[in-house]
């Protein structure tokens, strides 16, 4: 979708003349591709051809890279920066990203270099996952990234706007990823060619789909359509039927949202381009349609395709749609199979992070383990070497004796700071096995057991959208779960994101019981780094007891402020209180409040007290309700 035909490209007046002197001839359409013999090409030469690359359709762009790489002598350029870009980026066309990033990183550009920005662009577009959550480290790089080539002005920071706004996207925060997007086409070198203007379209289309707005889907779909028309690319004209079958799901027209896809898929048949993705999506809109039948079809040929070519496919969503489409059809037996499935691919993920974390934890014990036998080993030959000096010189002089107790003392020094770092080290362990218990109990089975019963519940009662925002709902807190446990410290906005799509899912879950609201004041939630999952046993608390058999609206606030790089966290309820829930949760509420105070105190409190939290009625309302109070140090930017 990201292309242009070579007419357009190399009727651009820019570029023509360039083509020309250096890389590849200027033709007419009817002539054929000359390459240019004898020539020199400069640096702002080869920045200009690769800009002008964006603008080919990848079949295009791969032959004009071939053809610019016969300028090489690999033996004589293997360490040119612009011979290992072209290198790396026809692997990574060719879907090669491991091999592309060898050469990416034998690019040696200057700091100040144009090519620098580029470089360092490739290699993150390589090494990034599109399924994963940006955490707040990558979003930093590529800020700092854009913030020094916006300084110097530098050619190719369009595309690392390009690379911000697909990171926002995945962050779920569409504000900033459509203001990214704009930034990215504004700032486009060759804005107006068709291929940059049929991109920029594709992209405002799949944030209308978030969105659900399905004017401004429609605006961008026809634009979309009308320019691929233009490029002549078949694979890019099928998409928008893709993209026509999603604006008909939205308007309810499930016959014709059926036949845009079932054409696309058709089409990726042909091709051998099917994958997971595809299947379930058609199987999903033919099951909008009302054709079961159909939808357990395309869902067995994605179990079926899954085996035969990816075996390590992740089956999660299938097996998923399988359960809900049993369910539609009364076949109570074949839907409790497939939701068995749904269970055991969720536990079979589960157990493969928390076995990668062990592994990682067994191996930092083995090499310290390792590292202090060695340093033992040292120290113990040292000494026996020492003490066979002695015997040969006991009564050379008393000069020798003295060197004798200073050794000793030496050797009882050695000896402290070889307890102190075993102490550490069980003290690390001890952390460790915290951090495990901790995030086993971050989020309540009985919880997941209740979500999946209400699943079950709207899809028996025929009510297919709201089961179908609940399941979305509830596969993104897992996913945030997942993810953000992978890390010791998080970014505040990546806690609230995780905390509103827990509390959204209890709300679907416990229609119109309660209200709330979270005020960051003018925080900058993005630098703020606190311990991932520390505020989630509280608003469960709150929800699941606080507001339980009260006869009224529960109200849940959540308030952030900073004072002296201090943060003070305030999370307000107005359910039942303290005491009665004490008088139902003794036991798990202390384990909760155990838990929690250990954390802050490994993480802060290891010299003396810096983190705390305290449960109290809430003042607010009167005594009714109950405020926790949560503080930890935050360290200055």
């Amino acid at each position: 979708m990201n292309h242009l035909i070579a007419r357009a490209y190399l009727a651009a007046p820019a570029i023509g003349c360039l083509l020309a002197i250096s890389l590849f001839s200027c033709h007419n359409p009817d002539e054929r591709n000359v390459p240019v013999q004898d020539h020199v090409v400069s640096e702002h030469d080869y920045i200009q051809a690769f800009l002008a690359m964006d603008t080919l359709p990848t079949p295009k762009r791969l032959e004009q890279i071939r053809l610019m790489l016969k300028e090489f002598d690999s033996t004589e350029y293997a360490g040119n920066p612009y011979y290992n870009y072209l290198q790396g980026y026809i692997l990574q066309l060719e879907s090669k990203p491991d091999s592309a990033l060898i050469y990416y990183r034998n690019m040696k550009p200057d700091s100040l270099s144009a090519l620098f920005i580029l470089k360092e662009y490739s290699i993150l577009s390589s090494t990034t996952n599109e399924a994963i959550i940006a955490d707040s480290e990558l979003m930093a790089t590529v800020l700092d990234m854009i913030a020094n080539a916006e300084k110097n002005d530098n050619p190719f920071t369009y595309k690392l706007y390009d690379l911000l706004a697909r990171f926002y996207y995945r962050n779920q925060n569409g504000e900033k990823a459509a203001a990214y997007t704009h930034l990215y086409y504004k700032n486009h070198p060759f804005k107006d060619q068709i291929t940059v203007r049929q991109r920029y379209h594709a992209l405002l289309f799949i944030l209308a789909v978030r969105d659900t707005d399905t004017k401004a889907m429609r605006v961008h779909l026809d634009s979309c359509r009308k320019l691929a028309l233009l490029i002549n690319d078949s694979l890019t004209l099928m998409r928008t039927y893709e993209g026509e079958s999603q604006l008909q799901v939205l308007t309810g027209h499930y016959a014709e949202a059926v036949y845009g896809y079932r054409r696309y898929f058709q089409y990726l048949k042909r091709k051998g381009l099917l994958d997971i993705v595809a299947f379930n999506n058609m199987a999903k809109i033919v099951l909008d349609n009302n054709e079961p039948d159909s939808a357990i079809h395309y869902f067995r040929e994605a179990i079926r395709w899954a085996k035969e070519n990816v075996p390590t496919a992740d089956l999660l969503g299938v097996y998923g749609g399988l359960n809900e489409t049993y369910w539609s059809m009364g076949d109570c037996q074949n839907a409790h199979i497939a939701l068995d499935s749904v269970l055991q691919i969720y536990a079979r993920n589960t157990e493969a992070i928390q076995a990668t974390k062990i592994e990682q934890i067994h191996t930092r014990y083995e090499t310290e383990k390792k590292d202090q036998a060695i340093a033992s080993l040292q120290t113990t030959n040292a000494l026996n070497e020492k003490i066979i000096t002695q015997q040969r010189w006991i009564f050379a002089a008393a000069g020798l004796l003295l060197l004798i107790v200073l050794l000793f003392m030496y050797n009882l020094y050695r000896r402290r700071l070889l307890t102190e770092k075993n102490e550490n080290l069980l003290l690390e362990n001890k952390r460790m096995a915290l951090e495990q218990k901790t995030r086993q109990m971050q989020l309540n089975p009985h919880f997941i057991y209740n979500a999946i019963a209400n699943l079950q519940g709207l899809i028996g009662g025929g009510k297919k959208q709201e089961a179908n925002a609940y399941l979305v709902s509830f596969s993104q807190l897992m996913r945030n779960v997942l993810e953000l446990n992978r890390h010791e410290m998080i970014s505040l906005e990546d806690e609230i994101t995780s905390l509103k799509n827990y509390i959204e899912l209890q709300q679907m879950r416990f229609a119109n019981m309660f209200d709330y609201r979270i005020d960051v004041q003018d925080l900058d939630t993005e630098a703020i780094m606190i311990p991932p999952m520390l505020l989630q046993p509280f608003v469960e608390n709150a929800i699941e007891h606080g507001f339980k058999n009260i006869g009224y609206k529960g109200q849940l606030q959540i308030s952030f402020r900073m004072e002296a790089q201090q943060l003070y966290i305030g999370i307000g309820d107005n359910g039942v209180g303290i005491e009665e829930q004490v008088k139902t949760l003794s036991g798990k509420t202390s384990l909760s409040r155990i838990i929690t105070q250990e954390r802050l105190d490994i993480l802060f409190n290891a010299t003396h007290r810096k983190a705390w939290f305290e449960t109290r009625p809430n003042a607010a309302w009167g005594g009714k309700g109950t405020e926790v109070n949560i503080s930890i140090p935050v360290p200055a930017a």
